[in-house]
C-alpha cells in the first residue's frame, strides 16, 4: 500500500536549525524577557506562522535549541572509565563554557530550581538523558570489574556533573585549567575503584 502524501510541502530542515539557533542568539542578547517568537522570526527570517507550525511556544522552541546544541556533547563508553569520564566532564565544561546553549546554562539551572515549565522540559530534554548516559558508563565499568559493585551510581553521576555544575554558576570554570578533570574523576575513582 503506498504512503498517502500528506498535503503541502515537506519541511525544510534548514530553517529549523535557523530557528533553534536564532533562539539561543536572541535569548543571549535579549534576555527571556526579550526572548519571543516576533524576536526569534525576525532573527531567523521565518514567518511566525512557520515558527507555529513548529513549536507551540517559545519555552518549547528554547529547549529544542539546547537540546539539539547538548546532543553534541557525546559520552563514549570505550571500556576505559578514567579516559570516558574524563572526556564526559571535558566536555560538559566546554559545552557550558564555549556555546551558546551553555550562556543560557545558568538560567536554566535557575528555572529547574523554581520549578518553572521550562526548567523542568529542559531537565527532562537535557540534565535526565545525560545523568542517563553517565550512569549507564558506571554501571558497565561496575560488571567488568572496574568499580566497586557496592558505588551508589546515582550519587557517582552527581559527582562528575556537580562540580562542572558549580563552577559555571560561580564563574570559576574558565581558570580550572587543563587538568582539573582529571582531578575531578580521580577524586571519584579513588574511592570507587574495585580492590
Amino acid at each position: 500500500m503506498t504512503p498517502v502524501r500528506k498535503p503541502g510541502r515537506p519541511r525544510d530542515a534548514a530553517v529549523g536549525e535557523r530557528v533553534l539557533d536564532a533562539a539561543l542568539e536572541v535569548l543571549k542578547d535579549e534576555g527571556f524577557a526579550g526572548l519571543t517568537i516576533e524576536a526569534i522570526a525576525d532573527r531567523a527570517g521565518v514567518s511566525k506562522a512557520t515558527m507555529y507550525r513548529r513549536w507551540d511556544s517559545k519555552e518549547t522552541l528554547l529547549v529544542d535549541a539546547v537540546a539539539r546544541a547538548v546532543e553534541a556533547v557525546e559520552i563514549e563508553d570505550t571500556g576505559d572509565i578514567r579516559h570516558d569520564l574524563t572526556a564526559a566532564v571535558r566536555g560538559m565544561c566546554s559545552f557550558v563554557s564555549d556555546t551558546r546553549a551553555g550562556e543560557v546554562f545558568p538560567w536554566l539551572v535557575g528555572e529547574i530550581a523554581n520549578g518553572s515549565e521550562i526548567g523542568t522540559r529542559y531537565a527532562a530534554a537535557v540534565i535526565v538523558p545525560r545523568r542517563r548516559m553517565l550512569g549507564e558508563l558506571l554501571r558497565a565499568a561496575i560488571e567488568r570489574g572496574d568499580l566497586r559493585e557496592d558505588i551508589d551510581v546515582a550519587t557517582a553521576v552527581d559527582m562528575v556533573m556537580g562540580p562542572v555544575i558549580m563552577r559555571r554558576i560561580a564563574g570559576l570554570l574558565e581558570g580550572s585549567g587543563e587538568s582539573w578533570a582529571e582531578t575531578v574523576v580521580d577524586s571519584l575513582l579513588s574511592g570507587a575503584h574495585a580492590r
